[in-house]
């Protein structure tokens, strides 16, 4: 009747499912935000589905297969309670056809490799948002000293070194694999809703709200210990700034994935922010660590620091057991309790350290440095009596206590 109302013959009752001429499902298809979500072609074409509750297809197939027309399916979806998006969703999987039995579209899934390349994009993430995290509470920490919680931030350049190096490496990685994975969803569409990648994503998801959760959990931490404020309310940004990029791109992709390629051409804000943030967080650490060259220098000047003090330690044993200071240090050497790797030489000159002996109690050892107070303002060593001048410099010690050698004063050859 509803085919007479419009001047066109009846459909007869096997044909209910033909594609030739206007039908009844893309008439009476229920609307969803003002557009029709089963406007979908009948020739075979790839069409964007979105996932679907198995027992809502498996009631759609059945019916489908029983030839109940698709206005009643959605009559009685809606009745019991079934969003119309859904529903489209579930009707337009199958395709309209004249066969007896309902042609289901094809429906996307990943493959292993695809599969690889989103465990690589995840990964790299992970890697990324962690070094990210890592630099930046370092750059508060050197910009924002606290006293009470350490003078220092020389234990910092180790992971600031080490972040550095991990977004040279998986950044790219990481931009890579997110090309790839653009190219195969604009080639297919349809993966999007692949159950593979929505599985990968919310796990990536859950693992990073778990890493964000314990960085937030040590923030607060250090800030009922004491902490600045001021301090504190950066790495909490910190913290939040990368949790809102990370889960307002992916969380944001997946709901893009449901509307038209038109709205979500415009969604990828986000991305842009993080790599923006990424790179400017690059460029913090390679401030922070300094060039190569100069960490080269800073080592081998730390390195000369940690010769002196072995030497003077391997000085006490040496009183406390001959009763007096060797004329040289090659002489120290001599004894059956000398130490296989002490080191009487500079590591890159070869030259030996300076060694005098002032009276039978006090020694004097020098080193020429290449820098300018390696061990920085309070450094490894700790202790300001090690910072020196670029150039030869000398250090005097009491080695009267055995194995607590007491350091006196410090001045230039």
């Amino acid at each position: 009747h509803e085919q007479e109302r419009h001047g066109e013959p009846p459909v007869a009752a096997g044909a209910q499912n033909r594609t030739d001429g206007p039908s009844m499902f893309s008439r009476q298809w229920p609307r969803f935000n003002g557009k029709s979500h089963c406007d979908l072609p009948t020739d075979g074409r790839r069409v964007h589905i979105r996932p679907m509750n198995p027992d809502l297809d498996r009631f759609v197939r059945d019916a489908l297969a029983a030839r109940v027309p698709r206005e009643r399916i959605v009559a009685e979806l809606t009745r019991a309670g079934w969003p119309t998006d859904e529903i489209g969703a579930a009707l337009g999987a199958w395709l309209e056809s004249d066969l007896p039995v309902p042609v289901p579209r094809r429906r996307m899934g990943l493959s292993a490799r695809e599969a690889f390349v989103y465990l690589v994009l995840f990964a790299t993430l992970y890697v990324v948002s962690y070094n990210v995290g890592a630099i930046l509470f370092a750059a508060i920490e050197r910009w924002l000293p606290d006293v009470a919680r350490g003078r220092g931030w020389d234990p910092w350049l180790g992971p600031v070194r080490w972040g550095a190096a991990s977004l040279l490496i998986a950044f790219p990685v990481f931009l890579f694999a997110s090309r790839i994975i653009a190219r195969s969803l604009k080639r297919e569409p349809e993966k999007r809703n692949s159950g593979v990648r929505r599985w990968l994503t919310y796990l990536t998801l859950f693992i990073a709200a778990l890493v964000l959760i314990g960085d937030l959990v040590v923030v607060v931490s250090n800030m009922l210990s004491g902490e600045l404020a001021t301090r504190f309310a950066l790495k909490a940004a910190v913290v939040f700034a990368i949790a809102g990029v990370v889960f307002g791109h992916y969380l944001g992709g997946l709901r893009r994935d449901e509307d038209e390629p038109a709205k979500r051409a415009g969604g990828g804000w986000f991305g842009r922010a993080g790599a923006v943030g990424t790179l400017a967080a690059l460029v913090v650490a390679l401030f922070l660590a300094g060039s190569p060259q100069r960490a080269r220098t800073r080592e081998l000047d730390q390195q000369r620091l940690r010769d002196l003090q072995a030497i003077v330690q391997h000085l006490d044993l040496y009183r406390n057991a001959q009763g007096s200071l060797p004329a040289t240090l090659e002489e120290s050497l001599k004894v059956p309790y000398a130490p296989g790797g002490l080191t009487l030489q500079d590591p890159q000159t070869l030259e030996p350290y300076g060694y005098q002996v002032l009276d039978s109690i006090t020694v004097r050892l020098e080193a020429t440095f290449v820098s300018r107070d390696s061990v920085g303002p309070y450094g490894e060593l700790a202790s300001p009596f090690w910072s020196h001048p670029k150039g030869r410099y000398g250090y005097r010690f009491n080695v009267k206590s055995g194995f607590n050698s007491i350091p006196l004063d410090r001045n230039s050859h």
